[in-house]
């Protein structure tokens, strides 16, 4: 029996557990249907920590969907499940290579684990403001002169510009590499050949999805893939892993949204879905091509990230007044350009809206186009884990270039830091830091 399956079961017991709201909401009427399903571990109910039951068979009916060893559902979002992939495969002082544009949860993860880091520099675009892909012979000439247990990597980016997956996987077997690739942003890239090949497929030995971004489930939703080929590494190990992480009352509600979630993709009603998205955005860029906007275009990228400029107009003018004039919000935007983020529950109607919004789009200034600078390559001077308990002291921001960081830069989103705690100060990073500056002594 499936997780959907039991809850739709009629519980007749009269129940003294936890939760104690007994399946209503009593403060919030709107949000009955929810607590409809929100049990504990009751007698005849599956658990997230020790499946046995339907949570078992629901994730081996994903592993099956996505070809994978095995897949574990998190209600913890993707970070609990980056989390977890870290300390199932590294082990305290092994050295590990880390993408720069990865999320803030590797820098926990690498605290966490006590791994020793080095950092990797993707591609960037310095017209568009975003760091692109990976280039896999500068990793190579990395790969030879260090050892390292794991590369950690994004995949697509936030703005969804995918990495040759095959060919890092490939380098990472060479060297003896485990290979943890972020492809929260990449879900749908199981469901339809229109989209780059999953990472997975790729032969990456550890995938984070989070349903949420793209593939319509709710905030939180996630799952961990383990490749059939992977090597050294016990499945059972990562669900010792996530039992140190994941709570220990796991909401039934998100875990049977993560089996509908996978199986609704499956379906030819959810790949239909996909499709007709796919045809909408590439019938918007066609339009508005027209009216002085556009498009960030790459031969692997995802295209339900629309990434767009408009001609004469900052990517921080032209947010402010989508959103203020015609109430649409961006996901981010810098200088140069607006993130627009879509996936399957973007409707037709809602797409047009934004089309029209950008059609109207008043240009007030002659903003020209400039090159965007990105951060230097950072100076570690203490481990991750070095840096969690260090005491510390405020200077002048002025008096704080190459001194070590207490505290992170880190624009939210994408939630990529521009400096973490144990790095040198910069002179470039001033421009972001307040007057008063938190050291380690």
């Amino acid at each position: 029996m499936s997780i959907i399956k039991l809850l739709s079961k009629k519980q007749d017991k009269l129940l003294f557990t936890t939760p104690s709201h007994n399946q209503k909401a009593l403060f919030n009427k709107k949000y009955n249907s929810f607590y409809l399903d929100d049990f504990s571990e009751i007698d005849g109910f599956d658990n997230l920590s020790n499946p046995k039951g339907a949570i078992l068979i629901a994730q081996g009916r994903a592993s099956e969907i996505l070809n994978t060893k095995h897949t574990f559902f998190v209600t913890q979002g993707a970070t609990t499940a980056i989390l977890a992939a870290m300390k199932a495969t590294i082990n305290p002082y092994d050295k590990v290579l880390v993408a720069r544009n990865c999320h803030k949860s590797v820098f926990s993860g690498l605290i966490l684990t006590l791994a020793q880091v080095d950092w990797f520099l993707p591609e960037n675009d310095e017209n568009w403001g975003i760091y692109t892909q990976i280039d896999t012979e500068k990793l190579e000439a990395t790969f030879k002169i260090n050892q390292y247990k794991a590369f950690i990597m994004t995949s697509p980016t936030y703005e969804g510009i995918n990495s040759d997956i095959e060919k890092i996987s490939q380098l990472c077997k060479k060297y003896n590499v485990c290979l943890i690739v972020d492809e929260a942003h990449g879900f749908l890239n199981n469901f339809c050949d229109d989209l780059p090949k999953s990472a997975i497929e790729q032969g990456a030995d550890i995938v984070i999805n989070s349903l949420h971004k793209t593939s319509g489930a709710l905030n939180q939703c996630a799952i961990l893939n383990i490749n059939k080929d992977i090597q050294n590494f016990e499945c059972e190990t990562f669900q010792k892993a996530l039992n140190l992480f994941h709570t220990s009352s796991p909401s039934y509600p998100l875990l049977a949204n993560i089996e509908a979630c996978i199986n609704f993709l499956n379906s030819t009603k959810g790949k239909k879905y996909i499709k007709n998205l796919l045809n909408e955005i590439e019938n918007l860029k066609s339009e508005l091509s027209q009216f002085g906007v556009k498009f960030y275009s790459n031969t692997n990228q995802d295209p339900t990230k629309i990434l767009l400029q408009k001609q004469g107009i900052s990517g921080f003018e032209l947010s402010h007044i989508i959103s203020n004039k015609y109430n649409i919000e961006d996901e981010m935007c810098n200088a140069n350009s607006c993130l627009y983020l879509t996936g399957i529950g973007t409707t037709k109607g809602k797409l047009n809206k934004l089309k029209n919004a950008l059609k109207k789009a008043e240009i007030k200034s002659s903003y020209e186009f400039t090159k965007l600078d990105f951060q230097p390559f950072p100076l570690v001077k203490l481990q991750p884990y070095e840096t969690f308990n260090k005491d510390y002291t405020y200077v002048n921001k002025n008096d704080s270039v190459l001194k070590i960081s207490n505290q992170m830069i880190l624009p939210y989103p994408p939630g990529i830091g521009l400096l973490y705690p144990g790095e040198a100060i910069q002179e470039w990073h001033l421009k972001y830091l307040n007057n008063d500056v938190e050291i380690m002594v």
